[in-house]
């Protein structure tokens, strides 16, 4: 049975991506959500501005307030939406490490109850610091004990 060397537990660029569907659903998800919010605050700053500037005939000088609040909309909607788009990408490499401290213990539960599964008893789960499901890898290293306690009593 080959022992796991810290290093092989390490994060790395490369292997975030663990449990691709739940990490792809909820990325997904968060940016869907955060366009669609973009989308409305662009649209509802360029229709509050062209509202109030339809409404009245003001004049500043030579400059019709329309004039002034149309550069003024558009640097408005240009604004608000770099701020989302960029609120956007952090949420969406956020999401992807959460989602690697969920999905990394989860691939290896699994890969213990398949070689449980196959007749062998392994070493026990070790997970990052900050994974989730310590508790679940705490009980799952207690069947394991158990496991292998009750084999080398069934050989004594």
């Amino acid at each position: 049975m080959e022992e796991a060397t810290p290093r092989q537990y390490k994060r790395r660029l490369r292997s975030v991506l663990i449990h691709k569907p739940m990490q792809r659903e909820f990325t997904l998800v968060v940016i869907s959500l955060l366009i669609i919010s973009a989308l409305t605050v662009g649209f509802v700053i360029h229709s509050t501005i062209n509202q109030a500037m339809m409404g009245g005939g003001y004049r500043f000088g030579r400059i019709s307030a329309y004039e002034v609040m149309s550069d003024v909309r558009y640097d408005l909607i240009v604004r608000v939406s770099l701020v989302l788009f960029v609120t956007i990408l952090v949420i969406a490499i956020f999401g992807i490490f959460f989602l690697h401290r969920i999905a990394g213990p989860v691939y290896r539960f699994r890969r213990v109850l398949h070689r449980i599964a196959e007749g062998e008893i392994p070493d026990e789960v070790k997970l990052r610091e900050g994974d989730f499901f310590t508790e679940t890898a705490d009980d799952l290293n207690r069947v394991l004990r158990m496991l292998r306690e009750r084999r080398d009593r069934g050989r004594v």
